[in-house]
């Protein structure tokens, strides 16, 4: 083996290395991004702001963002709905919203936090709800 063939090895080792260290680092970026952490089966969320210069309501889904459309029920623990802290956003602007869990209707707030137990039922009475 020459000089130059020694080279050119080891520049496609350093090459090979860089790939994998920017391919691990974008998944790791990915994690971060997802503002949830799920721990032995249960979900809780990283707040984030959700409101504009007003303090208006505005949504915009993320990954691992639930709908709750008005009027169906949903069962925690199936379908996806793990029990956990969710905060509560608005799904069309509304400010404030009535929203059934375990049978009792109550009004919550955009950006309001709600603790879901494992077999809870919940639905959204007034208007479709973000869970995030």
């Amino acid at each position: 083996m020459n000089t130059i063939e020694i080279l050119l090895i080891f520049s496609g080792v350093i090459n090979l290395v860089l790939a994998i260290a920017l391919i691990v680092s974008v998944v790791r970026g990915k994690d971060k991004n997802d503002k949830i952490d799920i721990s032995g089966g249960v979900r809780y969320t990283k707040n984030s702001n959700t409101v504009d210069e007003q303090n208006n309501a505005v949504v915009t889904l993320n990954k691992g963002d639930i709908i709750l459309q008005q009027g169906k029920q949903y069962i925690v623990g199936k379908g996806g709905l793990l029990p956990g802290k969710y905060t509560i956003l608005s799904g069309d602007g509304n400010n404030s919203f009535y929203i059934r869990v375990g049978g009792l209707v109550k009004e919550y707030k955009h950006l309001s936090s709600i603790v879901l137990a494992e077999g809870e039922k919940i639905s959204a009475v007034s208007h479709n709800v973000v869970l995030r």
